[in-house]
């Protein structure tokens, strides 16, 4: 069993010399990934975060994160909310776990280990390229364009990008081990294969999509027998299932998209493809938090023309290599286009660190990968290339360097983006340039979940109360949050509406239970108005829930 010679290029066994010899060196070749790849991201070490995510899953869960019985409940609930969150990502939650006894809250050693990640998927393409036969020049220049290309900046320069890495190296590792057990079968192999196509699974949901992807280069690329594929798709379906039961205990919430309303969404983003392929080929209109109706797809027709012409000219569409590639970078964006823009309206660019390789495969089929070249010749074009995404993704880098360098991009780049606005908002110290930001983010979308609230505050601040109390009422007629209810009870107190106020932080207490300072203002605020039993049981219920009450309170309350 042996993947189909490609044309053009020499047979024998003969050792390669002067550059092809050095990369048939396993060892020359990854060490010198390796210290690339380290050099053009060494820069990510001392990254701030951002505050898309990556705060919430180190800071805001560290006292998760510090309990070690937390990593088997990170099975049984949602990625973001225990309940209330239908993304299942419990090897996600785990890492962070794990990796807090190591960093605490640091961002820097996250951002560590986010570089070694992409330094071992980098490693682990290589290894996977030259098992399928590319041959090693070809495998290291494919995997150097990897390393460096700045479309997968993200990946490593945002905290939260390691999972699309962790999914990579799981499924290239089980790849890469089934390769090895389908030429000499062994039980061992097969086990740990079923075990990190297992991981792969907890990682992401779109591993669902990796046995399609093996089965097909295993029949089509390869040339196995379908009968030599029946035991490892028997492990297939058993992790498959396994995920399905363990998924199945989990507290998420229950959202149903119909097949109809995924395929509208398949539909109306399919222009997501064409751009993702533009920024590929031409990484020019790249942004931190990408809207597809800001992304050109002049630069996606031109990528498609050339892909198509590489193809035309090298006539590599006569080689099974080229379909499989096609058909690995479109199913892996699948998920993408399915998710109604409703649940998520971002087009990432981490997105494409798997679907990527699909690319690089049809290239691999392609000039000047195939033909006569001079190893010279093509070492020299791909290392310009190289050279140029190398510079660009140590320049984009510095685009994650904190929260307001983050949204200034976001804003910039994405400003169709109601929620980078916001947020931007959020991180300014300048109520002028807060208030414009959420005036502005209003504009595209004035439902936008805590925008009106955060708009409410700044103009709360500037001696507004009755605008501020407008655009409170506004929040909490389409979201019920605490903060509103308690900026209301603020305004009621200050206008005297001491009954209003009372209302208002007995609404906040119902929505957050244990928030001290509405618990604490409840209780004065009842003690004041004269209203003694209903000031103690507030008191009491904040004992029956542990927390802490203050000692001038309660000789108040107590007449003390």
């Amino acid at each position: 069993m042996k993947p189909p010679k490609s044309k053009g290029r020499p047979a024998g066994k003969l050792k390669p010399e002067g550059i092809e010899g050095w990369f048939t060196n396993t060892t020359y070749a990854l060490l010198t990934l390796a210290v690339i790849t380290f050099m053009v991201y060494a820069r990510t070490l001392s990254l701030d975060f951002t505050k898309l995510d990556d705060s919430i899953f180190i800071v805001e869960n560290a006292r998760y994160n510090a309990d070690a019985k937390n990593i088997g409940v990170s099975f049984q609930r949602g990625l973001f909310n225990p309940t209330k969150d239908a993304y299942y990502r419990p090897l996600f939650l785990v890492d962070f776990i794990l990796e807090s006894r190591l960093f605490g809250i640091s961002p820097a050693g996250y951002h560590f280990t986010n570089l070694l990640f992409h330094i071992f998927s980098v490693i682990l393409l290589f290894l996977f390229l030259k098992r399928i036969k590319i041959p090693p020049l070809d495998a290291f220049l494919l995997s150097l364009l990897f390393s460096v290309h700045p479309v997968l900046t993200q990946a490593v320069a945002w905290i939260p990008g390691r999972n699309d890495m962790l999914l990579m190296i799981f499924f290239l590792s089980a790849f890469i081990l089934l390769l090895k057990y389908l030429e000499k079968p062994s039980p061992g192999i097969l086990a740990i294969h079923f075990l990190l196509l297992l991981a792969a699974l907890f990682t992401k949901e779109t591993a669902i999509i990796i046995p399609v992807i093996i089965g097909g280069f295993a029949l089509l690329y390869l040339k196995c027998g379908w009968k030599k594929l029946v035991i490892p798709a028997i492990s297939w379906i058993a992790a498959f299932l396994t995920w399905i039961l363990v998924r199945s205990t989990a507290t998420l919430e229950k959202t149903w998209i119909s097949p109809a309303e995924m395929l509208r969404a398949g539909i109306d983003r399919l222009e997501v493809i064409t751009q993702y392929l533009g920024k590929i080929f031409f990484p020019v209109n790249l942004t931190v938090f990408p809207m597809a109706e800001d992304i050109s797809l002049v630069w996606g027709f031109l990528a498609l023309g050339s892909l198509a012409a590489l193809v035309i000219y090298s006539k590599s569409y006569t080689k099974p290599l080229t379909y499989l590639g096609l058909f690995w970078f479109i199913i892996f964006l699948i998920p993408v286009l399915i998710v109604p823009k409703s649940l998520n309206d971002q087009v990432f660019e981490h997105r494409l660190y798997l679907p990527i390789i699909g690319i690089l495969l049809m290239l691999s089929q392609t000039i000047p990968f195939t033909g006569t070249l001079k190893p010279q010749v093509k070492l020299g074009i791909v290392s310009i290339i190289a050279l140029v995404f190398a510079i660009q993704s140590i320049y984009r880098t510095a685009y994650f360097n904190d929260a307001i360098t983050f949204w200034t991009h976001a804003v910039n780049g994405s400003p169709h983006s109601a929620y980078a606005k916001t947020l931007l908002g959020t991180k300014t110290e300048d109520p002028a340039a807060q208030e414009k930001l959420f005036r502005d983010a209003r504009a595209i979308d004035p439902n936008l979940k805590n925008l009106n609230y955060y708009l409410a505050k700044v103009l709360f601040d500037n001696k507004q109360s009755d605008s501020a109390e407008y655009y409170l009422r506004k929040e909490i007629s389409h979201n019920e949050i605490p903060d509103a209810y308690f900026l209301l009870a603020q305004i009621a107190f200050t206008k005297n509406s001491l009954d209003s106020a009372a209302t208002y932080l007995e609404k906040v207490i119902e929505l957050n239970p244990f928030d001290p300072q509405a618990n604490n203002n409840l209780a004065l605020l009842y003690f004041q108005q004269g209203q003694k039993d209903k000031s103690k049981q507030v008191i009491q219920a904040m004992q029956q829930r542990g927390m802490a009450v203050g000692n001038d309170l309660l000789q108040m309350v107590n007449g003390k």
